[in-house]
């Protein structure tokens, strides 16, 4: 369900949160958000939401680096 649109969000959270959101974001990978995905998806739509939510929480990453939490 890819509408296009941008949506802007704008969160205040603590540094030592902010780090180890940004030490999640490092170490996912698409296997870890294709076990969120509701099992009864057929394989081609579960795969598409796992990378939506993939590049979810890569723009998340983005916004922490550009913060200044970018653990290498």
């Amino acid at each position: 369900m890819n509408t296009g649109q941008q949506v802007t969000l704008t969160i205040t959270i603590d540094e030592s949160v902010a780090l180890q959101l940004a030490q999640f974001a490092k170490r996912s990978t698409l296997d870890t958000f294709a076990q969120f995905v509701e099992p009864h998806l057929p394989r081609a739509e579960a795969e598409e939401r796992a990378y939506q939510m993939q590049a979810g929480v890569t723009a998340v990453a983005k916004a922490l680096a550009d913060a200044g939490f970018a653990p290498r």
